[in-house]
This record gives structure tokens, C-alpha cells and sequence, in this order.
């Protein structure tokens, strides 16, 4: 990943350690024309974004089981720009109190911005 999409896809200002994510979910609700789907030769199928806003090949098997769970498959770790369609949010690596924890960049949550509009 080149430093300018790390810039905008992950902030390590504060001790939280926030990620701009994309929800796999919700490329397939919205029947997103990038997301592909292949077959190995074990019969296992795998998803990923044409697009490369994810870079991982998801486990379709695996994705679906999560998602019939209550808190679903969720997000994955954001490597190129998103579409407006993308369904996108920050997510926290560690919650915690004090000064080391403050937010001292929160444009990093302008989510518009990820999405370069």
C-alpha cells in the first residue's frame, strides 16, 4: 500500500489506532458490479473487489456463517478509494481513557473524504 492511501485509510495519532474500513455487506446488498466471485479447485469460493477498495479474498463460506451472526462478518481494511456506493466507517482498535487516547485528528472520521469527494 502506498503512503498516501495508508494516510487515508489508517490514523496512528493517538494511542485508539483507527482503520477506515468497507463492509463486504454491503457491496453485496447493493449488487456493487465490482465485487467478483471464483471457484479453487477445492470447491471453495472466494469474493474481492475488482477495484481493490478491499485487497482481501473473502472465504464465501466463512462471510456467509458470519453473517448470521448478530454482529455480522463486518468490515475490512480499506487499500484504494472507494466508490459512493461503498458502504465505509472507522473502526477503533482499542478503546481507552485519558490524553493518550484523545482523538487529535477528526477529519479522519470525514468519511467524504476517503471516498475523494
Amino acid at each position: 500500500m502506498q503512503t498516501r492511501e495508508l494516510q487515508t485509510s489508517e490514523c496512528r495519532q493517538c494511542c485508539s489506532f483507527c482503520d477506515r474500513v468497507v463492509h463486504p455487506s454491503g457491496c453485496i446488498a447493493k449488487g456493487c458490479p465490482f465485487l467478483y466471485a471464483y471457484d479453487e479447485d477445492d470447491g471453495r469460493r472466494y469474493m474481492g473487489c475488482m477495484n481493490k477498495v478491499f485487497s482481501a479474498e473473502i472465504d464465501v463460506e466463512l462471510f456467509s456463517q458470519a453473517e448470521r451472526t448478530r454482529h455480522g462478518f463486518g468490515g475490512v481494511k480499506l487499500t484504494g478509494t472507494p466508490t459512493a456506493a461503498c458502504r465505509v466507517s472507522v473502526e477503533r482498535a482499542y478503546e481507552g481513557y485519558g490524553e493518550a487516547f484523545d482523538c487529535v485528528n477528526p477529519e479522519f472520521f470525514d468519511l467524504r473524504a476517503a471516498c475523494g469527494s
